[in-house]
């Protein structure tokens, strides 16, 4: 359009065009484009930029116009005087010498060739020049002269006085510029990159840009600041944000505020409610947005990209920002807008001194919270609780901050533990919320606080709500367990309410373990039934995550894992884990990932263990975990220990453990976890003194029940190694008539300490049962060592064949479980053990330098054979046996029979390491074992 108007210009017939488009839509690309084509063509051109600061002074574009290209310095000089004129005119009026004479000039400089005119932006033109305009475009019609004008739309017209007399002469041209089209988006785009790239882009880069060129522009920029990228997807970055403040600016000043408004208000932006945050008027806000999605930067009145939105409102000046917050806040809530669209106004405005404002902030905080925005929700009620004044609402805002943080952060709930404490003393604080302050007291280690938030519960029982005392009957075998020093003191005095308190009356039954709420007791001393289980499920089951209270779901998983239901223990640990990372719950996810770790343990998962463990320590630091982080610890210790990664396991010892932890449960089992990693190391005095500490607080805390603790199987190991085997044998006796101990697994455990300690005629039918109790329990670890033991029960009877065939077994489930180093040191020798696969392990070295028949005769005189049962055994006479014993104790340099088994590998460091289960192997005994074995 514009070169056939030019070309009617040269003609003779002058013409006037004005570009109409919003902000950013390419007009001033249009004049360049102008002023190529004609300055190919021969023609002239004079070209100007208007400016909203130049509005005021008198013929500053015309200026620009005369000194755009070199003109000769008379028509210089005249122009200069022309121009001065119009300087010294007063109230903005132009001269109408200065306008005649510049009009003249224009028309002589058009007299040799066509001139071309252009102004940008003429809705800035100070009146002199557009007077002139006028001038010129009342003489076209014999000129070669082609005037062309942009504007942008503005919610109040500069001159419409000059519009309206331009508009209406017929050389008078109007064209109107909008945002592109998908297919104009493809084809700017083809300018930038292949076809096949270009009509990917084109709807994701039409979508953010409304077609605006200049957004257009940005986003390409953007991408190629961010390399090779997906070919659909659209980069929104920094370019981006500063194009569509660019694009604002170029307008009036109270678009921007209005799209700021917009910004602040989002969802809830009317017309009429911007128009009062504003103090403007509707028309002029229906006339802005309208205006802005013409240009493409919104939608139906709303952000095409959150970025440009966030661009928006990180413009303003802080302050200014804030006082906006602050009256969109007062607005929201006159309208009566919910909590949470108000309390981010709040939040950005750092509060009002308003009546309602903390009881709005309260309840967005719930919103929040439950939406799973816990930084939000303690945002919110950090804010509340400093604009508040009101002793017990500063106690219920304190209450619900902590129950927010201790989601993610439970160190943090250590400043407020004084002032709720102080709190509940002042009868500020509800009976939930002092559940919650019992729980962040025994997690944190103050036991005497403890102790006085369980005396008010008691006190207080009658006037819990359900939910509350269903969370405290749900959770008091877990905390009467894990925190045995907080409920001493009411075990000791109990009262008339005992009988009526489930959730409180903790007392001792036959030295162990014995709750009203029975499903954990029942399953740690009298066994497991269905109602236990369906109890146990029914609990975690019936909730959401946070409605089930961490006490009673951690109670209904220990119930289910000490019942050996770890299939269904692993199922709600998915379950729960699920939940935790999809609501954010760090606190959570650790815990439960703790209680994975443990499962595993029980498993005989050594790797899987490892890794839940580690996984936990890692989604909370330790002074998150207070005392409980002995629980993951002991777990990392112990699978590290059964992997024999010992090396590794010193640097877990550097943990700093807090003191309270020796107050609770926690204590004894890392005592236990560090004491295996004594023996493991060969420090056995070291380990003799943890495990009898461990069995010393089992006693003395009533909880000496071998399923929870089983430190007389760790003591009868140390006795084992200690070459005391009767001592052995009366610690794994009396462990197996404790309540609980005909678990499979236990019992399994106990078998199989209780096999090495008799004598080598006894020893196969003990170990036997112990490979199949542990073969049901599904503890492939401890079946491993079990079958370890077997086939050096085999060996030492000379059983060689079958010896070797079950210690095949063995190696192949330690190789499941990466445990084959520490179960090539239990195989009584390399052969033994399935062959030459690996070399033999240290404590096997003495035994390389016999023969064969040397060995043979070694091993089972140190079993305690005599002279005559060894070569019945072996098919040689009595003087070929006494003819290899003068060769052992020579090679071995030892002088009597009794010092042999000093030299040979009777027993393994770590035999019988760890007392935990699992759900692994599906055969029974009699698959491990040859039948020509059970048949003898």
């Amino acid at each position: 359009m514009l070169r056939d108007l030019y070309a009617e210009s040269a003609t003779g017939k002058g013409r006037v065009a004005l570009i109409s488009g919003p902000g950013a839509t390419g007009k001033t690309e249009l004049l360049r484009a102008v002023a190529d084509h004609v300055g190919a063509a021969g023609g002239q051109v004079l070209s100007a930029a208007c400016s909203r600061a130049e509005r005021m002074l008198p013929a500053a574009v015309m200026g620009q116009l005369f000194n755009s290209v070199p003109l000769p310095t008379e028509v210089m000089r005249r122009i200069g005087a022309f121009i001065d004129l119009g300087v010294a005119t007063t109230g903005g009026d132009a001269d109408i010498r200065a306008v005649h004479g510049m009009g003249v000039e224009l028309l002589d400089i058009a007299r040799n060739r066509p001139l071309v005119l252009l102004v940008d932006d003429v809705e800035f033109a100070d009146e002199t020049t557009l007077q002139t305009v006028l001038y010129l475009q009342r003489r076209l019609s014999a000129a070669q002269i082609l005037v062309v004008l942009t504007e942008s739309p503005q919610p109040q017209p500069f001159n419409p006085e000059f519009r309206a007399e331009l508009t209406r002469q017929a050389s008078f041209c109007n064209i109107q510029l909008s945002p592109l089209s998908e297919a104009g988006v493809t084809e700017l785009l083809r300018g930038w990159t292949d076809d096949e790239t270009a009509l990917a882009l084109t709807p994701a880069y039409h979508r953010i840009s409304g077609g605006n060129p200049l957004l257009l522009h940005a986003l390409s920029e953007d991408r190629r600041a961010a390399g090779p990228t997906d070919a659909t997807e659209a980069v929104v970055g920094d370019q981006f944000r500063q194009a569509v403040l660019a694009c604002l600016r170029r307008w009036d000043p109270a678009i921007l505020e209005t799209v700021q408004g917009l910004a602040l208000l989002d969802d809830y932006a009317t017309p009429a409610l911007l128009a009062r945050l504003l103090g403007s008027k509707p028309a002029r806000v229906r006339w802005v947005l309208n205006a802005l999605t013409t240009s493409g930067l919104l939608d139906a009145g709303r952000f095409r990209h959150p970025a440009a939105r966030a661009a928006v409102l990180h413009d303003p000046d802080p302050d200014a920002l804030s006082g906006m917050h602050a009256r969109a806040a007062e607005l929201l809530h006159s309208e009566g807008a919910p909590a949470p669209a108000i309390g981010g106004h709040l939040l950005a405005a750092g509060g009002l001194a308003e009546p309602w404002a903390i009881a709005l902030l309260q309840d967005s905080a719930t919103h929040a919270l439950a939406e799973d925005r816990v930084d939000d929700a303690v945002e919110s009620l950090k804010l509340a609780h400093e604009m508040c004044h009101d002793a017990a609402r500063r106690a219920t805002l304190t209450a619900m901050l902590a129950d927010c943080q201790w989601r993610v952060n439970p160190a943090a709930v250590k400043q407020y533990l004084q002032s709720q404490r102080d709190a509940l003393r002042a009868g500020y604080l509800s009976e939930r919320h002092a559940a919650a302050l019992l729980r962040y007291q025994l997690w944190h280690g103050h036991p005497e606080d403890a102790r006085e938030t369980l005396r008010y519960l008691r006190d207080a029982r009658q006037q819990l709500d359900a939910t509350t005392v269903a969370e405290l009957d749900g959770c008091a075998p877990w905390l009467r367990l894990y925190f045995p020093v907080a409920f001493a003191e009411l075990e000791a005095t109990p009262d008339a309410t005992a009988a009526t308190t489930p959730a409180l009356s903790l007392s001792r039954a036959d030295g162990a373990l014995a709750w009203a709420t029975p499903s954990l007791t029942a399953v740690l001393t009298d066994g497991v039934t269905d109602e236990v289980i369906a109890r146990a499920e029914q609990v975690l089951g019936s909730h959401m995550l946070v409605d089930i209270g961490p006490g009673s779901a951690l109670c209904a998983l220990q119930t289910l894992v000490h019942a050996d239901r770890l299939d269904q223990a692993v199922h709600w640990c998915d379950v729960l884990g699920a939940e935790a990372g999809a609501r954010g719950t760090t606190t959570w996810h650790a815990v439960l990932s703790d209680v994975r770790s443990h499962i595993a343990l029980r498993q005989g998962d050594l790797p899987l263990s490892e890794r839940f463990a580690r996984e936990a320590l890692d989604a909370m630091s330790p002074h998150n975990w207070g005392v409980a982080i002995g629980s993951p610890l002991s777990n990392l210790l112990l699978a590290k220990i059964g992997m024999d990664k010992l090396d590794e396991t010193k640097a877990l010892l550097k943990y700093v453990i807090p003191d309270a932890m020796r107050d609770t449960w926690f204590w004894p089992l890392y005592l236990r976890a560090r004491g295996h990693l004594h023996l493991a190391g060969g420090r056995v005095h070291a380990a003799l003194a943890d495990f009898e500490t461990c069995g010393q607080l089992a006693a003395q805390w009533g909880m000496d029940l071998p399923t929870l603790l089983p430190w007389r199987g760790d003591l009868a190991q140390v006795y084992l190694r200690s070459g005391r085997p009767d001592m052995a044998r009366e610690m794994v006796t009396e462990q197996l008539s404790r309540p609980g101990a005909d678990n499979a697994r236990t019992r399994g455990i106990s078998l199989r300490l209780l096999g090495s300690a008799l004598d080598v005629k006894q020893q196969v039918n003990t170990l036997r049962q112990a490979a199949n109790l542990l073969q049901e329990s599904g503890d492939r670890f401890q079946l491993a060592l079990a079958l370890a033991a077997l086939s050096s029960a085999h060996y030492g009877r000379g059983e060689f064949n079958t010896s070797r065939v079950v210690a095949r077994s063995a190696k192949q489930l330690a190789k499941d479980i990466q445990a084959q180093a520490l179960c090539r040191r239990l195989l009584p020798s390399g052969d033994a053990a399935g062959g030459d696969e690996a070399d033999p392990p240290p404590e096997h070295e003495e035994m390389s330098r016999l023969s064969d028949a040397e060995q043979r005769v070694a091993t089972l005189a140190a079993l305690g054979h005599t002279n005559r049962e060894i070569g019945k055994k072996l098919y040689i006479t009595v003087s070929t046996v006494e003819q290899h014993l003068t060769r052992v104790y020579r090679k071995l340099n030892v002088r009597r029979r009794t010092e042999l088994s000093l030299g040979l590998p009777m027993d393994a460091p770590g035999a019988g390491l760890l007392a935990v289960t699992s759900s692994g192997a599906e055969r029974s005994w009699s698959q491990w074992e040859p039948a020509a074995v059970q048949a003898s």
